[in-house]
């Protein structure tokens, strides 16, 4: 009888193994924040695995990632039989956008042509964090959301083709329990297919909203869009890393996905155009001036026309100069000027007008259209008509060409650039007569009995100074902070990420001459850092115009020129030894 039950065991032990599913799936945790990013891992064995189908987790209200992916193979032989077997891995990033107790419904994964199911998982999501507050009078618990989120807002929903759009992406994050945000040092922005893009720059605010204290980082975009009809702006959606401190000091950890709605943007189109429109969009206003009011017959001087405003500088095409058969005029050169107001610009036609004819003459208005959101219609801005004398040409001056000047002449000489030999006239230097060989001893060889002990003492310092490098490490960090910024500095122009290596250069040497850690310092903690060291205010405010500039271009998306980068690198150099000379001098 006892035999029966062993053979009874080793039967139904053997069945439920050839009957275990080959696959397994299992949550990284089991309650989470709403928005925090958790995973479940698929495992799978079998000679030929499909991947795994998550198409029910998403109609279930899961938002899923791109999976992570591990892989192994092995061989085996069993009674002259091969039989390759496939171990594989998927890990999927998933979160909820609400809070409640949810099931992950089971997955269907193929094994070796057959259809298998993972269990279905339970995950409990909420919306409150424990911040640990101590303060009886204050509230300990916030929504994950309270802690850090994002906006994406427009100041028009509804605007004409062409006009300008102000578009504000902000990060908040509380002012309290030192709660931050971790994330790529350069944050993807919305997709604006449709749109033209303008200036874009950053700045740091810190506001109440709801009635807390916020920190905000403030990205503004300027979007011009390019075609009549109903245009989207879409989500503004990353990953990050929310990080605080409970009352007990221990550190947090919440990662998410941040997001935003998508904006629609109703866009008009313009009415039928006049004759001499050349697509400007916005409020502008134009005006002209000499740059000198005495015009001599002959003698080249500048107009300029200066158009200012709202809109999209690359539509303000020069004005059409009406005719002027008593001088001649130039084509126009061109200077865009940005004001303090991003979405402001300004451009400068200068035109070389140079008069052939003297006496009282008439320069007519000139005229530049363009469309007037307010007004909805066009807009023709005109200048006055302004009467100028030209003096004739005085006698024995060069009467210039028209479009030439004395300068181009004085180019046009020649300089002789032959194998002549110099005209030598001291005559002491081509004598042959030797010197005579004075007997006085020189003041090296009066020195020389003290070069040994010199070399001495010279060395003597040089060991010194080698041991401390090698034992103190924070010296040799402060002792090397400048010559490595340097040549850092010098290889941005060929580096393959030009903006990030110079914005990693200057938060190194700040690192390395106050021996902390610069890894993934930000504008405002550099900031921070240099006024907690007493650093004169001019100079911290040009350290953090240099961080946000480089912030700016990475964030704009496009490659500096060579020549731009160059300019920046000059800049960045200057500022970097005038920190080194007073961070020096604080350490010293």
């Amino acid at each position: 009888m006892r035999y029966l039950y062993y053979i009874v065991s080793v039967i139904f032990l053997t069945a439920a193994a050839y009957g275990q599913s080959p696959i397994s799936a299992k949550l990284s945790a089991q309650r989470v924040t709403v928005n925090e990013i958790f995973h479940i891992a698929i495992s799978t064995n079998g000679s030929d695995v499909k991947q795994p189908d998550l198409t029910a987790v998403a109609r279930a209200g899961f938002s899923v990632g791109t999976p992570s992916q591990q892989s192994s193979t092995s061989i085996r032989t069993i009674n002259g039989k091969t039989t390759v077997v496939q171990s594989r891995t998927w890990r999927y990033p998933l979160s909820l956008p609400k809070e409640g107790t949810f099931t992950i419904p089971r997955i269907p994964v193929i094994v070796d042509s057959k259809q298998y199911f993972t269990p279905p998982l339970t995950i409990q999501v909420t919306r409150t964090v424990t911040m640990g507050s101590k303060s009886s009078n204050s509230t300990t618990k916030l929504n994950i959301e309270d802690l850090a989120f994002v906006r994406a807002t427009t100041d028009k929903k509804v605007v004409y083709q062409g006009q300008t759009i102000l578009l504000r992406l902000r990060l908040y994050s509380i002012d309290k329990n030192y709660v931050r945000v971790e994330s790529s040092r350069t944050l993807p922005l919305p997709e604006t297919e449709g749109f033209y893009s303008g200036e874009q720059w950053q700045q740091n605010l810190n506001e109440e909203f709801e009635g807390r204290p916020y920190r905000i980082t403030e990205i503004n975009q300027i979007l011009y869009p390019a075609m009549p009809g109903e245009q989207l702006i879409g989500a503004w959606q990353w990953q990050g890393v929310v990080r605080w401190y409970n009352s007990n000091r221990r550190p947090q950890t919440s990662a998410r996905m941040f997001t935003t709605d998508p904006i629609k943007i109703t866009v008009l189109p313009l009415p039928p155009q006049p004759q001499h429109f050349s697509g400007a969009v916005g409020r502008f206003n134009m005006g002209t001036h000499l740059s000198n009011d005495k015009l001599v017959q002959g003698k080249p001087v500048r107009l300029i026309v200066t158009i200012s405003g709202k809109g999209n500088p690359n539509t303000i095409s020069a004005p059409l100069l009406p005719d002027m058969p008593w001088a001649h005029i130039s084509d126009p050169e061109v200077e865009t000027r940005q004001q303090e107001d991003k979405s402001a610009t300004t451009k400068l036609f200068s035109y070389l007008l140079t008069p052939l004819e003297a006496g009282e003459q008439v320069i007519p208005p000139v005229e530049f259209t363009f469309f007037a959101p307010l007004l909805k219609n066009y807009k023709t801005e005109r200048s006055n008509e302004k009467t100028v004398s030209v003096e004739p040409s005085e006698e024995g001056n060069t009467f210039v060409a028209i479009g030439g000047s004395a300068e181009e002449q004085r180019r046009k000489i020649d300089i002789y650039d032959g194998d002549m030999l110099p005209i030598i006239t001291d005559v002491q230097a081509v004598s042959t007569q030797s010197r005579v060989n004075t007997q006085h001893l020189g003041f090296p060889a009066l020195l020389s009995p003290l070069f040994p002990v010199l070399l001495l003492i010279a060395l003597q310092i040089f060991i010194q100074q080698h041991h401390r490098l090698s034992r103190d490490s924070g010296y040799a960090r402060r002792y090397y902070a400048q010559t490595t910024c340097r040549q850092t500095l010098a290889a941005v122009v060929h580096a393959e990420d030009p903006t990030e290596t110079l914005y990693r250069a200057i938060t190194s040497f700040i690192g390395n001459m106050l021996d902390i850690n610069e890894a993934g310092m930000t504008s405002a903690e550099a900031e921070m850092v240099l006024r907690s060291q007493n650093i004169p205010e001019e100079l911290i405010g040009a350290v953090s115009r240099m961080l946000h500039r480089c912030e700016r271009a990475r964030y704009a998306g496009t490659a500096a020129s060579d020549e731009d980068m160059a300019g920046l690198c000059t800049d960045a150099q200057e500022l970097v030894d005038a920190l080194y000379e007073v961070l020096k001098e604080k350490q010293s």
